[in-house]
């Protein structure tokens, strides 16, 4: 099979490999499409270390099943499918008080063991999720979808709060899709005055683009007291999105981490305390949550759907989705 490898920072080749077999319980995608996430980029740039050297990069996959192991049905071939991301062992602590995500004898798709930028990838039959119904570009949607749903599982979004957004990449954008759902009583995206995406979160959902400088007057004019926003989504991709977050929070407000970057972050530490807000990170989410809302409002997020490059183009579609204009870069095997 073809598949990109990356074998250090910015060292990304188009690659013949053997074809994978699935044995027991695993199951074989043939990859319809995959996108570029900010994970990927991260171990693009280096500034996120490759955990498995080289790696076939991609966990956010759609495809069809094609090649079952000996103890899956066959009735599974031919089925579209997504696939969540983490192999967890189904016996630990973890696995058994419903935090498989967290089981630390996990093996997870594109990040320690090979992922979907392929023209195949190899799964384990109880993560996979039928989508028969679902477009390729937006069923690989599914997985940065469902890791933005993950906010709302760890701390839940208030109605008719006061809410920013930083950052107007692919998980800004869905965030903003997402929490408008939410009917906010205010609801902006904050990004760099010049960002060509403001369009695309008006039209999401977000009443208004601002920069920083601006969600600042924003937060004193039209919040309770002036005192800040409910909750806050950091979706920068950068280390100075976190104290911007916190300058934006009001207190005993929400400041929901969303940045995988890679880089150490320096912030206000007292300006945490003083506030009493409180941090949440989150990750890997419900995919059931995350497919249903594909179904119900596909419309509107296949427009973060940049462009679609063939597999062979990898080092273009990569350079690509450093683009300010780019949202969702996908691949094509």
């Amino acid at each position: 099979m073809k598949a990109l490898m990356l074998y250090s920072p910015g060292d990304l080749r188009l690659v013949e490999l053997g074809d994978p077999e699935p044995r027991g319980e695993w199951v074989r995608i043939k990859v319809e499409r995959v996108g570029i996430c900010g994970t990927d980029k991260a171990f693009y740039m280096g500034s996120y270390k490759l955990l498995k050297q080289p790696l076939i990069p991609g966990h956010e996959i759609a495809g069809r099943i094609d090649m079952v192991g000996e103890q899956v049905s066959r009735d599974l071939i031919g089925r579209r499918v997504t696939t969540e991301i983490n192999i967890h062992c189904r016996k630990c602590w973890y696995c058994h008080h419903g935090m498989p995500t967290h089981c630390p004898h996990r093996e997870t798709i594109g990040i320690t063991r090979d992922g979907g930028m392929a023209e195949y990838v190899l799964t384990r039959s109880d993560l996979i999720h039928l989508a028969d119904d679902l477009d390729p570009g937006l069923l690989a949607l599914v997985e940065p979808l469902a890791a933005v749903i993950e906010m709302n599982e760890m701390e839940e979004i208030p109605r008719e709060a006061n809410i920013a957004v930083l950052g107007l990449g692919t998980i800004g954008l869905l965030s903003i899709a997402y929490l408008k759902t939410f009917n906010p009583r205010l609801l902006i995206g904050v990004a760099r005055k010049d960002t060509p995406k403001s369009g695309l979160a008006l039209s999401l959902g977000a009443r208004k683009v601002v920069s920083f400088n601006e969600a600042v007057q924003v937060s004193l004019a039209e919040t309770p007291e002036g005192q800040g926003f409910d909750y806050v989504v950091e979706a920068t991709g950068t280390p100075q999105g976190l104290d911007m977050a916190l300058d934006l929070v009001r207190p005993r407000g929400v400041v929901a981490g969303k940045s995988t970057h890679g880089s150490p972050v320096t912030f206000d530490y007292t300006k945490l305390i003083v506030k009493e807000a409180r941090l949440i990170g989150s990750r890997c989410g419900p995919f059931d949550k995350a497919l249903s809302f594909v179904r119900k409002y596909g419309s509107d997020l296949s427009r973060l759907i940049t462009r679609v490059y063939p597999l062979e183009s990898g080092v273009e579609a990569f350079e690509a989705s450093f683009d300010r204009k780019s949202v969702k870069i996908q691949l094509e095997p």
